[in-house]
């Protein structure tokens, strides 16, 4: 009786063709007031190794890219340590087990810490590094740069994954990176000023309209606990054929009633969303909406 091995697992991220890569400037701007904290968030997944004609089940191969000012983040959070030093710890879950290793990303100098399971094995690598600029309000801004995979896949995170997270592209090495085509992108504003938080975020979606897009926006969001709608009227936001504004509130588990108000829309394969959520308790709830920020907002 025979049994055939396995054919090993087919990685498409292993080897990158460099016509894949091209400059990812982003699409999100806004131009608010110093009273808001901006940072910018950005979210690459690769596509899932397959067996045969079968996706693998496993935890995707991502990277992740931040940029913030070192006001934006918790202020009992590792106070009075250089803004790279604070992402670190941030995003590396904790005080880093050592100095880590000098790297480069772009032009900055960092550093590089190793991420590894419970078990020891590597997973991954986090990149971190001042900019050596300030947001509009005088605070430092900082970079950080995740890539996590299972560690089966750690050849691809380790090759692939540094040739993207140390890659900037010409003009604003902070803040412009590299997309890959064939990728899930991602990409997030988040806006804090003390009181209140609002994210902004475009990402691919297969979504053919806006009432399509909606229903998947809806459909993964944990809205649907005791939900209650309150209206929902269409807005303009710049770079998008049509938007429309949801306001309702609802009950997060273990958690005071929240009321959130969204704008969703969606142009040429491109999803957008705004959201705030504010304690239904508290006084802004009964005057903050997303109104005074959309004229500010634009999708390139």
């Amino acid at each position: 009786m025979r049994f055939d091995q396995p054919a090993p697992p087919e990685d498409p991220a292993r080897h990158l063709d460099p016509a894949a890569i091209r400059p990812w400037p982003g699409l999100l701007s806004i131009d608010v007031g110093d009273e808001w904290a901006v940072s910018s968030v950005r979210r690459l997944t690769a596509p899932m190794r397959t067996s045969g004609r079968a996706l693998l089940d496993e935890e995707s191969f991502s990277l992740l890219r931040a940029v913030a000012p070192d006001r934006a983040l918790d202020p009992a959070d590792s106070p009075g340590l250089p803004v790279a030093e604070r992402l670190r710890r941030r995003f590396g879950g904790g005080p880093a087990a050592g100095d880590g290793e000098p790297c480069r990303i772009g032009s900055l100098p960092g550093r590089c810490d190793r991420l590894h399971e419970r078990t020891g094995a590597p997973r991954g690598f986090l990149l971190s590094a001042g900019t050596g600029e300030a947001d509009p309000a005088g605070s430092p801004l900082g970079l950080v740069v995740s890539a996590t995979g299972p560690s089966s896949r750690y050849d691809t995170v380790a090759s692939t994954g540094w040739r993207l997270a140390t890659t900037t592209a010409p003009g604003a090495p902070a803040h412009h990176w590299v997309r890959v085509s064939g990728w899930q992108w991602t990409e997030t504003l988040r806006l804090d000023a003390g009181d209140r938080t609002v994210i902004v975020s475009a990402e691919r979606t297969w979504a053919e309209d806006l009432r399509q897009w909606t229903d998947d926006v809806f459909a993964r969001g944990p809205f649907p606990r005791g939900m209650r709608m309150l209206g929902e009227r269409p807005v303009h936001v710049e770079g998008l054929p049509g938007a429309r504004m949801h306001r309702f509130d609802w009950q997060p588990s273990g958690m005071a009633r929240l009321l959130t108000t969204m704008v969703v829309g969606v142009r040429d394969g491109v999803g957008f969303q705004m959201t705030m959520e504010l304690s239904l308790d508290s006084e802004a709830a009964l005057s903050m909406t997303l109104d005074d920020l959309l004229p500010s907002v634009r999708l390139a």
